[in-house]
């Protein structure tokens, strides 16, 4: 496992697993926030992608995640649907999650969710494309990059009202 020194934080990387924790010299390094198993669904050229992963906050305190972006695409967005894959849904942008102290937050297909839309090239099953998290403790922000693999898109997939349309709502990311 590689140990990656940042300010005032060690990132432990491993395939799929990332830890961010405080710096303690001469003990274990105890795991604060945990991402685990980023992947991303294929996509077209100019299109849209679903983020999928787990975020355990393992901290005393609550943790904002503010932002799930990626160089490889124009604008993202945290939302909640009830479910992506039912095609009868009611896509919501939200500005941030909060996580509370011990419990896991997933970013999947169905209620809290992620992201990525026009994608500056395709997204490749097998492939991987970095995804960038944004997160607060409340007295610090906080920024990780992760792999994440790219899959094959579930069938049913649909981001209705995504698009150029979307970029004014509430928790897009305009800054790539």
């Amino acid at each position: 496992m590689k140990r990656i020194f940042v300010c005032c934080a060690v990132v432990l990387a491993s395939a799929s697993t990332f830890f961010v924790g405080d710096v303690v010299v001469g003990a274990a390094i105890p795991s604060k926030v945990v991402f685990s198993d980023p992947t991303v669904t294929a996509a077209p050229l100019k299109g849209n992608s679903a983020v999928i992963m787990s975020i355990t906050n393992d901290s005393s305190g609550p943790i904002s995640l503010t932002s799930v972006s990626s160089p490889t695409s124009a604008t993202s967005m945290i939302f909640y649907d009830a479910n992506m894959c039912q095609g009868n849904h009611a896509m919501s942008a939200l500005a941030n999650l909060l996580i509370e102290p011990g419990h896991t937050q997933k970013l999947a297909f169905k209620y809290q969710g992620a992201m990525l839309s026009g994608l500056r090239s395709a997204l490749k099953k097998g492939a991987t494309v970095p995804i960038v998290l944004k997160w607060s403790n409340f007295s610090a922000a906080h920024t990780v990059t992760l792999q994440a693999k790219v899959i094959k898109a579930p069938k049913g997939l649909k981001f209705i009202g995504s698009g150029p349309g979307m970029s004014g709502m509430s928790g897009m990311n305009m800054s790539m």
